[in-house]
């Protein structure tokens, strides 16, 4: 095919262009056509008698009018949502972003498969069942105290004696209780020991009680050191005994061992008798078992409050500071005619009464041994103003008048 064009038709263009084999005749848009060698269309314009290059394949009107009109309407409707969109938009949202329920599908979609071929495990867990799991593990309890200080003569036996009245003590599967004591690299005792509780509730009451307490009552040589057990204590030893951890738990053991617990739970409050001994005075008197009155003897001379007028307030002051460790103290009395050097400590709540006269009862004060004892409702004191038969379990101060008024005298004349 040449790449010249055919000539111009003189007379009718269907009678010269049907004999060349060049051309043909479009019925789609009803013009004659010829194609070059490179390619190049041309197309016969009979008004202007000349062949014209077709750029592009023309539409009919019909279908120009049909893009034309729907052209139109596309952008309108891109007008209306653009204005609907902004007049519904959120300051701070981002229109383009997908809602959350797409985003986790496609999320979902795009989520690469698993490799059960590698050795590394997941770093997050894959279910809501794990993390809410993770989510209700109970707080592990400390019951245990440790103590230091001890005597390097103590006995097992003796700290089960002295602890256990202050709450039941764990025991093992061989009944015994959990008492560990340790030793140093040549196998004498280290002087520290740890002590399980079964409830937590006696660690607070033993440390409370027995920190900076004596062990063997009266001798002050045996004041230990309580304090709640973090078990990273670094003694300087290995414990006194062949005691192993246990990699297994039989769970019939465990089972009665905690049954056998609870069961010395409940009876140990009338067995062991929380607070003093019973005697056969408490027997008679048992409503003396919630009095919130505590009876301190010995606990000045007569003397001294003569030689010394700040003794009074600062005893009381004193007295005051130790038993509020114990509980609330709502009232502290001391009877300045009694011989015994008495003193009275009232309490908000029994418990704390009773806390009172395990630590207090024995110690040693001024030289002297103290008595503590709960008040049982018969004893009357004597103090200054009030004569004989004060109301041990009033709450008021103001009789002690007569006394804060010498003291003031002593403080004038103090120095002359």
């Amino acid at each position: 095919m040449s790449n010249t064009s055919p000539p111009v038709p003189g007379g009718s263009s269907a009678d010269i262009f049907a004999d060349d084999d060049r051309v043909h005749f479009s019925t789609e848009t009803g013009t004659w056509r010829f194609e070059q060698e490179d390619g190049m269309e041309f197309e016969y314009d009979a008004t202007k008698s000349q062949w014209v290059p077709v750029v592009s394949k023309p539409h009919s009107a019909s279908h120009r009018s049909v893009i034309q009109s729907s052209f139109v309407f596309t952008q309108l409707d891109e007008d209306i949502l653009r204005k609907q969109q902004a007049a519904y938009s959120v300051v701070g949202v981002d229109e383009e972003t997908p809602a959350a329920p797409v985003l986790k599908r496609a999320n979902k979609k795009r989520k690469e498969p698993e490799d059960y071929t590698s050795a590394t495990p997941p770093s997050v867990p894959s279910t809501k069942r794990g993390k809410n799991e993770e989510a209700k593990q109970p707080r592990s309890k400390n019951t245990a105290v440790y103590v230091t200080n001890l005597p390097l003569d103590t006995e097992a036996e003796e700290i089960v004696e002295r602890f256990g009245r202050f709450g039941v003590i764990e025991e093992d599967d061989q009944g015994q209780p959990k008492v560990k004591l340790y030793a140093t690299e040549d196998g004498t005792f280290s002087g520290e020991a740890l002590v399980v509780f079964f409830k937590e509730e006696s660690v607070t009451l033993a440390i409370n009680l027995l920190d900076e307490a004596e062990l063997r009552v009266g001798e002050p040589s045996t004041v230990v050191r309580v304090q709640r057990a973090e078990f990273k204590h670094k003694h300087t030893g290995t414990e006194n005994g062949q005691s192993q951890l246990r990699k297994t738990v039989d769970k019939k053991k465990a089972t009665r061992r905690i049954g056998k617990m609870q069961k010395k739970l409940q009876e140990w409050d009338d067995e062991d008798g929380f607070g003093p001994a019973k005697t056969e005075e408490d027997d008679m008197n048992l409503p003396n078992r919630n009095s919130r009155v505590v009876v301190l003897k010995y606990m000045f001379t007569l003397k001294e409050l003569d030689e010394d007028a700040s003794l009074l307030l600062d005893l009381k002051e004193d007295v005051r500071d130790e038993c509020s460790t114990l509980g609330e103290v709502t009232n502290v009395v001391l009877y300045d005619k009694e011989p015994e050097g008495i003193m009275t400590v009232k309490f908000r709540d029994p418990l704390g009464a009773q806390a009172c006269v395990l630590k207090m009862n024995a110690r040693f004060f001024a030289g002297r041994r103290i008595e503590a004892s709960l008040y049982i409702g018969k004893q009357r004191f004597r103090r200054s103003s009030h004569g004989d038969g004060d109301d041990v379990e009033g709450d008021s101060d103001e009789a002690e008048k007569k006394r804060l008024d010498n003291f003031a005298t002593w403080l004038m004349t103090e120095g002359d």
